[in-house]
């Protein structure tokens, strides 16, 4: 992993592997970013076009400022690294505390297809994508999702996706949690609704919880991972599924749906107890397939696109006596091995 330092401005640009195609990420700012904390998430995208058999890599854009010299830092930003914007080498989105309209001398050379950026009954279509993924690895690991009872840790625009998808496969979403607490159970009997997930969360961002939980308390946010569901799925942040939680959720399937969403003692706890766990970089691969998809392809077409790949992991995957996350890792790891003369050092886990 190669950290280049701006010339132009305060902050740096990670590029996970050499001789890619393309690289992609986010672009963050803030005056205390390291390249350390940006890490798996650069790593989570190379595994993504890894999963893909894509010759491309994660990166990172940092720019060490605060929100109020954020346009000066971008527009040095798309001067220095012109070529690379205007190329199509590098392609970024907004990320921590950013937004289109502030990235937008950036953002007028990327020359992937924005299909993803649709809007889609308030969330956008590439969170909708990450929905389907997700939701289908979820049905790989139970047998289908009709009748199975969900929660959702880190709800927020993902979470919205995978709330609608999985309450269209039959499922009842019963507990939603933020970094502000947990529903708890409280409403229609333990079933939530995913028009009103979609409005709270519209309306109040993190705070929905309390809404949601009607009269009562939010429940504290830990209280997402009891294991009395048939599936969890988890995506707040890098290393959101911690040991704790991990115990807590005991043979409970694991659905990551954000980048280094399990962390590696997470991943060991459950490992031990036999529980499977869906690889965020698997359940994630939607938004990379629309790319550089071909322009005529409709949001059906990449619906479809999504479903039938993440299908098609979880069955090569199945049945691995290391489990599905440990067996996708070892997937993608073969291709890199077909382009790459070391593998990176590390995998997408908090």
């Amino acid at each position: 992993m190669e950290t280049r330092q701006l010339e132009s401005t305060p902050g740096f640009v990670i590029y996970d592997l050499p001789g890619a195609q393309h690289y992609v990420g986010e672009t963050r700012l803030g005056s205390r970013l390291i390249p350390g904390n940006a890490t798996m998430l650069v790593r989570h995208l190379t595994y993504v076009f890894a999963t893909l058999e894509q010759q491309r890599s994660g990166a990172s854009i940092g720019l060490k400022s605060d929100p109020s010299e954020a346009a000066t830092a971008v527009e040095a930003l798309a001067s220095e690294l012109v070529d690379d914007f205007a190329t199509g080498r590098l392609s970024t989105s907004p990320g921590l505390r950013l937004d289109a309209d502030v990235l937008a001398p950036v953002l007028t050379h990327d020359q992937r297809n924005l299909i993803g950026n649709d809007d889609r009954d308030g969330i956008s279509f590439n969170h909708e994508l990450i929905g389907v993924g997700a939701t289908a690895a979820a049905s790989s690991l139970v047998g289908g999702l009709d009748g199975k009872r969900i929660a959702v840790e880190g709800f927020g625009p993902a979470g919205m996706g995978i709330a609608r998808e999985a309450a269209a496969a039959g499922a009842a979403v019963v507990r939603v949690a933020t970094a502000k607490g947990c529903t708890g159970d409280r409403i229609d009997g333990g079933m939530l609704d995913p028009v009103a997930l979609t409005e709270a969360w519209l309306a109040d961002g993190d705070m929905c919880v309390a809404t949601l939980s009607g009269d009562g308390e939010p429940a504290k946010p830990w209280t997402v991972w009891r294991d009395d569901v048939d599936v969890l799925f988890c995506g707040s942040k890098p290393g959101a599924m911690s040991g704790d939680g991990a115990s807590m959720a005991g043979a409970t399937p694991v659905v990551a749906f954000s980048p280094a969403a399990v962390s590696s003692k997470a991943l060991a706890v459950l490992r031990a107890a036999g529980t499977a766990v869906a690889a965020d970089f698997v359940t994630a691969v939607g938004p990379a397939l629309g790319w550089w998809a071909d322009p005529v392809l409709t949001h059906d077409d990449l619906r479809s696109a999504t479903s039938d790949t993440v299908n098609a992991v979880m069955s090569e995957t199945a049945g691995h006596p290391d489990g599905p996350f440990m067996a996708a890792c070892y997937r993608a790891e073969a291709f890199l091995r077909t382009w790459q003369d070391e593998l990176p050092f590390g995998r997408p886990l908090g």
